[in-house]
Parts: C-alpha cells; sequence; structure tokens
C-alpha cells in the first residue's frame, strides 16, 4: 500500500537579521492511512516549522519552502497555488495547534469558528454547519454541548478550549489531522484525556495523525513509528517498538536515559543521565555531524562529514557514522 503522506527531502530556510537559518534540512518520512507518526526533538529542532510547511503556513516572508516534495493522494502539495491549498488546508488536512488560545478568536463564539470551516469546505447553509458544530463538540466528549458551543473561548477551561480545537480540526472529516504538541499547556490528568480522545478518533474516524512532541512518554502511548529530529535533521526513524527498545543513534539514547520511564520494556539504569553540552544554533552549526560535540561516541569522521540517514535494518534508518 503506498502512503498516504509523502514527504521528500523538505527544506524549509528563513533569512533573519543574522543570515540564513535552515530550521528544516532535507527531511523525508512516510505517513500510512490509519497510522500515527511520532515527530519528536528538542525546542528548536524543526517539528513544528516541518509541520507548518506541509500546511503552506510558513510566513513569507522571512520563510520558505525552498526544496523537497510532499506528496498527499499521489499530488504534490509544495506545487499548489494558495487557492489550491485552501482547498486541502482544513478540510483533507487539519492541524491542531500547541496553544489554543492563541488559535482560537477570542472574540467569536466556539460554535461559529468550528461552523465556519464547514461552510467554506462542504457548503452547508449556516443553520446546518451550526448544528454540525454541536455534533463536533459532542464528539469530541464536551458536555452540555448545546450550550458551550455558544461559549467564548476565554469561557472554557483549558481541556475544553483543547477539545474545541480538535472538534474544529475534525469538522470536514480530514484524512490527515498533524497535532502540534496538543498537550503541553495541560496538567497530566487531562493530558491523558486528550491523548485518549485522539486515539479513539482516530479509530472511529480512519484518519492518520502526525504528532509532534518533546515528550517520549507521549510518543510511546499514542505513535506507531517515531522519527526523531535534531538541529534540523532526522536522525532516526523506526517504529515506537525499536525505537524504545533498541535506540542506535546517541541522541535518541541520551533523551531516552534523561527520563524516568519503563514503559514497553524498556531497559534503563536506575540513575538517570542528561545529554552533556548545548544545542548548536542553526546559525553557527559544528563541522560532520551536528551532534558530534555531544556526542560521547565521536571520533575523527563524526567532525569531517555529516553522515547519511542509513536504513541498518529493515525499517530502521540511522545518521550516524556508526552504522556505514
Amino acid at each position: 500500500m503506498p502512503p498516504l503522506l509523502e514527504v521528500k527531502n523538505l527544506k524549509t530556510q528563513f533569512l533573519t537579521d543574522d543570515g540564513l537559518v535552515t530550521a528544516v534540512d532535507n527531511i523525508s518520512y512516510d505517513l500510512y492511512e490509519g497510522e500515527t507518526l511520532g515527530l519528536v526533538g528538542e525546542s528548536g529542532c524543526g517539528k513544528s516549522v516541518s509541520a507548518l510547511s506541509l500546511m503552506n503556513l510558513i510566513p513569507n516572508p522571512p520563510g520558505k519552502v525552498v526544496g523537497g516534495e510532499v506528496f498527499f493522494e499521489g499530488q504534490d502539495l509544495l506545487k499548489f497555488n494558495d487557492n489550491g491549498i485552501r482547498q486541502i488546508r482544513g478540510n483533507k488536512m487539519a492541524m491542531i495547534f500547541q496553544e489554543p488560545m492563541t488559535s482560537l478568536n477570542p472574540v467569536l463564539k466556539i460554535g461559529f469558528q468550528i461552523a465556519e470551516a464547514i461552510e467554506i469546505h462542504h457548503g452547508l447553509s449556516h443553520s446546518d454547519a451550526l448544528d454540525k458544530a454541536i455534533e463536533m463538540l459532542k464528539l469530541v466528549r464536551i458536555p452540555d454541548a448545546d450550550r458551550r458551543f455558544k461559549n467564548y473561548p476565554h469561557q472554557l477551561s483549558g481541556g475544553m478550549r483543547q477539545r474545541a480545537m480538535i472538534a474544529m480540526a475534525l469538522s470536514c472529516n480530514p484524512k490527515v489531522m498533524i497535532a502540534d504538541e496538543p498537550t503541553t499547556a495541560l496538567d497530566v490528568t487531562i493530558q491523558a484525556q486528550i491523548l485518549k480522545l485522539i486515539n479513539e478518533l482516530k479509530e472511529e474516524i480512519g484518519m492518520s495523525v502526525i504528532f509532534i512532541t518533546h515528550d517520549l512518554a507521549v510518543v510511546a502511548e499514542i505513535a506507531k513509528n517515531v522519527a526523531v529530529m535534531y538541529a534540523g535533521k532526522v536522525v532516526e526513524y523506526t517504529d515506537v517498538m525499536t525505537l524504545f527498545q533498541n535506540p542506535k543513534h546517541p541522541y535518541t539514547d541520551g533523551l531516552l536515559h534523561s527520563i524516568p520511564m519503563r514503559e514497553r520494556g524498556l531497559k534503563r539504569k536506575a540513575r538517570l543521565s542528561g545529554i552533556s553540552g548545548l544545542v548548536p544554533t542553526l546559525l553557527d552549526l559544528p563541522p560532520g555531524c551536528r551532534f558530534n560535540n555531544r556526542c560521547a561516541d565521536s571520533f575523527d569522521q563524526c567532525a569531517k562529514k555529516e553522515p547519511e540517514l542509513k536504513e541498518i535494518e529493515p525499517g530502521h534508518q540511522v545518521r550516524c557514522w556508526k552504522y556505514t
């Protein structure tokens, strides 16, 4: 079965006062129907920028997608004009943003904001779109949806607002939903509820999900495959079970050893350890492998040339000189 979404060598740059920054540097991954792909890494590694690039939401200027291909249902989205991508965005591909209070319009009622997308993409009347908005709020388990859809964003709790964002994203029955750290601003109880909700809705609707997070515990709960990013590059790409039980890239191994977690049979020392050094600025990357100045296993070759992302076993790709 061909992938529903195929990202090939995606490259996004920003022209800043200090110079040209390549925030996403030739990343590639596949997303299959009904699958959840976890996109993980530290803040600033390019996760969110890659998602915005798929949706053509990079502000230009200063940013621009300068290379690559994004095939969705056999069509390259990067070749679409503004009108063409608007037919995809919010309709066949939708996005849940990290902080709903900055994504929802504070002066419009929740129901109206959900109904607006339904009217635009499905051509329903305003009355019918409002009825569909209430159905969507019920779908995401918001109690008393008939009353809540008349609320403004500030009248809802953080968890309710995130559910409303999910309802908006699902309102046009998308085939792909991109969730950009949707649980970061929530407490752990609400976070668990949102993760359970996304899993349940994925099964009910049959959509595929790209889940962006820096939290590996979340990845263990929700993802099938995982792409680990570092300084704009994918450094490891495999299924979630393999990643947790047999990580190959030193960065991935460092991430796993820096969190208190034993899910999925992960082997772990009792004492947690951090990753030495600092994430390099994209304006001043180290020569060779981008992780070599923080890697305990680095050797001469690591500082001379950047390794390619190589398949070391079926379905497991790693960007590291130890495996070339």
